[in-house]
Formats: C-alpha cells, structure tokens, sequence
C-alpha cells in the first residue's frame, strides 16, 4: 500500500481555466482566496454534451406517461384551483407565497383552461381540461434540477465523473421525480432552490474576478433565484440563509484578509443590492402581481383589510355608503389580522353565564356581524330626522341586530387571562347599562373627505368603554362552547394604540346616504397588503397542527426522513386504481444519510483536530478548496432539514426532499474525495458509472410507484424492504 505522501501526491488538483483578475481588484482580493480561482469555471462542448443527456433524461423520467392517471392527485386539487384562480381573476387564501401557483396558473392559460374546473379531489378531468399539459409544464420545471446539479458541481470543483454522477443521483431519485409529475408547488420550489445553489456556487466561482461582467451576472441571478424561492414556499428563506451565512464568511475573510475598507464597501454594497434588496423585490413583485391578477371578489376576501376589499371588483364594500351615523347599521372589522368582524349569536354564551352572549372576532362575514348605532335608546329604522354623525368623542352603544342585546364590557374576566374584563353581548333595549356605552377615539382617516367623524372604510378608530377598559381583539382563541374564534376582551390600559385596539367600519346599512365611489377614496398599498397577508399566511401554517390522537396515513415526523422509514401513498389505494407511492431510491436515501450525519462530521473534526496539531499535510489552498465545497452542500443539507424538529405543523415526506437535493450532491462529493484520495485517478469515471448503475438500477425497480401501478399491490411485496413501508398492508388501516 502506498505512503500518505503518495496519496497526497497522486490526488488531482483542479487546474484554473480561468484569466487572472485586473491589477486594481487582485490587490484588494484577499490573501485565502487563490484557492476559489482553481476551482474549473469553463464549460465545454464535453460539459454541454452530458448537461443535454442529463436533460433529456430528466425530462423522459419526469414526462413519461405524466396522464396516466387522470383523477385529480392529491394535492392538486388545492394547487390546481389556486392557478385556476389567476384565470378567473378571483381572490383566494392560502398559506404560501404566491410565485409557483403563479406559474402553476401560468401553465393552465396556456393548456386552455378558462378557470371553471374546481379540482375536486378524486374527480375525474373533464375534457374540456388538458391536465397532460398543466403536469407536464409543472415537470418541466421540475426536470431542470438535474442539469442545475450537474452545472453546480462543475462550479464546486467536482471532475466531469463526479458532476455527472451527483446529477444521475438527483436523476434517479423515485421521490423527486414522482412528486414532479403532479400538479404541486414542490417541483417548482425544487428547481428555484436548485436555482439558488447554482447562481452562488457560479458566483463563488468567479471571486477571483470581483465586479467583472460575469461576477455581476451571477451575483444578480442569485439574488433573482433567492427572491423566487422565498416566493414559492417559505422554505425557500433556508435557501436564503445558506447564502447569507456563506456570504458573512465571504466578508470575514476580506476584513481578515487586509482588504481596503473602500473595497470591502464595494464589496458590502454590491451584496446587500443584490442579495437583500432584489430578493425582497422580487418577493414585493411576485405579490403585486398577485393582487393584480385577483381583482375581483372571491373566497379569501374576508381575511384582507376593508380598504383592500373596496378597490375588488364586485365587491360589496365597494357599493355602499360612505358615511356612516346614529341609526346605521354596520360591521367592525379589527385590524388585527385573523380577528376578522364582531360577532355574537343567541347560541353562543359563556358557560358560567347563561345570560351572556360572547362577542367574539369571527373571520368571515356573517348575519349575526350586524350591530346598529345608538346614542339612547336605539332608534327604529334608518329615517330619524336630523342626521347626526359620529364625531371624535361621542358615546354610542352598539346593538346587535340580530338578537337586540348591546355589546358590553362584562364583570367577568376573560377565559385567557384573569385581569381584563370579558366582552360580551347582553342587556335589552329596555334593560341597559353603563357599560354598554363606548367613547369614539378617531386615529386618523385615509379619505380625502373632512376629518373629524367616522366613515366606513377609511376612518381608524378605538372604542373606550365608559368603565375605562378598551375594546382589544387578541391572538387567544376560545374553547370549544365559544366555536373556537378570536377572543375579544376590554383591556384596562386604555392608554395603548395597539393594532388589536383599533377597528374600522366594513359594511354600513344606511338608505339616507348614497353608495360612494371608493375608488376615489382609497388607494392600493402593497407594502400594507404584503404584509397583512404575509400574516395570515403564517397564522395559516401555524393552525397545521397534528392531532396526537389520530393516525394520519400522509404524515410523518423529521427524524424518519433521512432513513426514509415512513414513506407515504399519494391517492386511493384500491386493487383497481392507479397508485403513486412517495418512496425515494432507498439506496440514494440511506447512502446521504450516512453521509451527511455521519462521515462528514467525523471527517470535518478529524481535519480541524489535525489543523490544530499542525498534523494536516494539505496545503491552505487544498483545504479552502475542500471547505468551499463542502461547507456549501453540508450546510444547505443542514439548514433544509434541522430546522423542521423546531416546526410544530403538520410535516411530510416531502418536506425533506429539498435537503435531499443537498445529500445527494455531498455524496458524490464524498465519493470523489475518497477515490482521489485512495485510488488512482483513473478510476474514477469507473467509480462513478458503478454508482450510477446502482441507483439507475434501485430507481427502476421502484418505478412501478413513480410511473402508476394499476394491479394489486400485493404483487409488490419484494419491494417491501422494511417493515413500515405501507406498500401493501398499513397496521393502522384495515384495506
């Protein structure tokens, strides 16, 4: 067996295709950075030929007999009406960003949809629904990961061999390619996150040549990418973190370095242009076309601010009065989002108090949201001469339209704290009290109308109770015997302009005054909208719970993903039907695994324990060269996958498919090291075509799930490698 030196020796060193950076930029460059311009930035005819093999069979294993099935799949039937909105035009809620159901809606206009397919769950296409194009446009983007991982390593300083090999493992993964064949976010999100990883890797690639054409270029498309998949799924802000942490060590290493501060600020601008400020426009952008592109009423219009609802086409709120005063009738909307309007029902009341109502936010609206205005003693009708307006200052009492008791500040407290007081619906119109008088506080109002009184819409405003307490929507939800909507309380620190203490009027019944032209009055604001609905978003992702109690045959938890332990069935599972199974190549998935929690670690302790002892016989360059590449696909391995044990959503496989990506790569990565390092260089491309056959030949032999299953899936128990696997018999289901 050959000395350590002679291993060393015999390890192949990437050879710079580069051209030296200009005099001024080589002296502000760093001193660790002559290791970046080894790393091979070319791609020739050689490249280009495996990237369009690589292609085609990407596309050949994402499209092949994509129709086979033609029922609405699993969550198609949420993504494809959400596209299906953008033809419509019509206003929808969801919990994730809106860029890939864009596109998702993109593929549909061009498939000839026109928006009136529903996407039941388990119906079957109708003709009218060339479903074959809306999924093979999903794939199509799907399928481009393959040749982003090749381009990727040839950026990170892997061989021809091990490039092509860590795209023939993105290639030959079962669990990628099925879940590209569907109508679903996740294909999308995979190629942006690819995306992202291909735009820094190219970037890094040119450190060597700072602020040249083609630095910017990568630099710009990385922010483009980072901005597209934060605005596909959330998760996309790991991708996001990867480039940023790696973007500190970047700046680190210049101030170290002995970089000029006038460079290091060149440096600093043209990274936070680019990797801050373009993402976020990017994600401004992708929700400015949301909002332009859903201009009419639909089914998530109850969640948007009043002004928001006013400038929807065919939108109630937009063909009403404006003004509202003593005798209207009228719904209070909070500015807290998820709150929604005040409500009260005769069937909802306290259980310690029989006589009380609960006066609670609900979300959508509602008959029993109505209240009507009074001074007195509420007046009968909409015709009491004179008129008198609300003014900053007044009292008014508000009775509920619907069951005639008045909204009150109660003396009990509230069911989630024990110092406010609860609010409640009670008294009569003959029985009032004190505490059912509220003073008027106007914040400020939007119209261009006089100030000083309340409109509809526009006017922000506080109610203050005559005991003191102030009228406060909270985040607490109430129990079952309260129908689970939002606590109102009426806190005692009325001193406070919380969002929670501020109301608007939505609606306003009122035959004395004209409906207003609202256009006139509001205006579109999209930081505002963003936001707002950015928050409900996430209020969404946060009400995915898990219920303890139930056996959910799609979940399953983090920890058994890399081991690929809980696989999960994508539809009905009949003798009958055809059936996808959400399995990755067990091979690729158990092979990263170890790798990634395994040998990396040890191997990065091992090589930082003999940095230390001043043992390591790697030169500077060779461990920054190792360290580059590496810390890149470990540390977006890491940062896709940990982060979801602190999640207390509901979690599925799928979720690990994008660190997937990174653990594939890291495995080739690996495999490199240890044939440079062990064997001698010729045999690395008989390494890498071994592997590949090995994975080639796993994803086959999965492929009846990837592609459709149509018999009974007894006739699959071979594939049954592990007791868990529900391929044919689930102990938690009777089949």
């Amino acid at each position: 067996m050959d000395s350590s030196e002679s291993k060393l020796r015999r390890r192949r060193q990437p050879k710079s295709a580069d051209r030296p950076a200009d005099a001024a930029d080589a002296a502000d460059a760093p001193k660790l950075e002559p290791a970046a311009a080894k790393v091979p930035i070319t791609f020739d005819t050689a490249d280009r030929i495996i990237a369009l093999v690589l292609t085609v069979l990407a596309l050949f294993t994402r499209l092949y007999q994509i129709g086979r099935r033609p029922v609405v799949t699993w969550d198609e039937t949420y993504f494809g009406r959400f596209g299906a909105h953008y033809i419509n035009g019509t206003l929808y809620s969801d919990l994730h960003p809106t860029l890939a159901k864009m596109l998702i809606g993109l593929g549909e206009y061009l498939s000839g949809h026109n928006g009136t397919f529903t996407y039941a769950s388990g119906s079957v296409y109708p003709d009218y629904v060339n479903y074959v194009f809306q999924r093979s446009f999903v794939a199509v983007i799907g399928a481009l990961i393959v040749p982003f991982a090749y381009r990727t390593c040839r950026f990170l300083g892997f061989g021809r061999p091990a490039a092509t090999m860590a795209a023939a493992f993105v290639l030959f993964d079962n669990a990628l390619c099925v879940m590209s064949r569907f109508i679903l976010l996740d294909p999308i999100l995979f190629c942006f996150t690819a995306m992202s990883l291909l735009g820094y890797s190219g970037f890094a690639g040119h450190q060597h040549q700072p602020f040249s054409a083609a630095w910017w270029r990568w630099l710009v498309f990385t922010g483009v990418s980072l901005g597209c998949v934060i605005s596909s799924k959330w998760i996309g802000a790991f991708s996001v973190s990867l480039v940023g942490l790696c973007t500190v060590e970047e700046l680190a290493n210049m101030y170290r370095g002995g970089m000029s501060v006038r460079a290091q600020l060149k440096h600093w601008g043209a990274r936070i242009i680019c990797l801050i400020c373009l993402p976020l426009l990017v994600y401004l952008l992708s929700f400015q076309l949301h909002f332009t592109l859903l201009n009419r009423r639909g089914t998530g219009d109850y969640k948007m601010p009043s002004q928001f609802q006013a400038l929807q086409r065919n939108n109630i709120i937009a063909h009403q009065p404006h003004d509202v005063a003593v005798g209207s009738q009228i719904t209070l909307r909070s500015h807290m989002p998820g709150v929604g309007l005040i409500h009260a029902n005769a069937t909802n009341r306290f259980p310690d108090n029989a006589d009380e109502l609960v006066a609670a936010g609900m979300p959508g609206k509602q008959a029993n949201n109505w209240w009507q205005v009074a001074l007195g003693m509420p007046t009968k009708g909409n015709d009491t001469p004179p008129i008198r307006f609300i003014a900053d200052g007044d009292y008014i009492r508000l009775l509920h339209v619907g069951t005639k008791r008045f909204l009150r500040a109660g003396l009990a407290k509230p069911h989630s704290q024990n110092w406010d007081w609860r609010m409640v619906a009670a008294g009569n119109t003959s029985a009032s009290s004190v505490r059912d008088f509220w003073r008027v506080r106007i914040i400020d109002d939007v119209s261009p109308r006089p100030n000083g009184q309340v409109y509809a819409v526009t006017t922000r405003f506080q109610l203050i109770n005559r005991s003191g307490c102030i009228l406060t929507a909270t985040t607490a939800r109430l129990p079952r015997w309260g129908r689970g909507i939002s606590e109102l309380i009426c806190a005692k620190d009325n001193r406070t302009v919380g969002e929670g203490t501020i109301w608007n009027v939505e609606q306003v019944k009122d035959q004395r005054f004209k409906n207003a032209n609202y256009r006139k009055l509001v205006k579109r604001r999209l930081l505002r909208d963003t936001i707002w609905l950015n928050r409900e978003m996430a209020r969404s992702n946060n009400a995915l719970v898990p219920d303890s109690d139930r056996y959910k045959i799609t979940e399953s938890d983090a920890w058994s993903w890399p081991f690929l332990i809980y696989p999960m069935r994508m539809g009905a599972w009949k003798d009958d039907s055809i059936k996808y199974y959400e399995i990755g190549n067990p091979v690729l998935w158990w092979a990263s695994a170890l790798c990634c929690c395994v040998v990396y670690p040890l191997q990065l302790i091992y090589l930082v324990l003999q940095h230390r002892r001043g043992t390591l016989r790697w030169t500077g360059d060779e461990f920054r060269q190792f360290w580059n590449a590496s810390k890149v696909l470990w540390g977006g391995w890491v940062l896709h996958y940990i982060p979801f044990f602190l999640f207390g959503r509901v979690l599925y496989l799928h979720h690990y498919l994008p660190a997937l990506y990174f653990g594939l790569l890291l495995l080739a990565f690996e495999i490199q090291c240890v044939v440079r390092w062990y064997l001698p260089e010729r045999t690395m491309w008989p390494v890498a075509i071994a592997a590949v056959a090995i994975a080639g030949y796993v994803f086959v032999l999965f492929l009846p799930f990837t592609f459709g299953w149509d018999r009974p899936a007894k006739e699959l128990t071979h594939l049954q490698w592990l007791s868990t696997w529900n391929i044919f018999y689930d102990r938690h289901l009777a089949l």
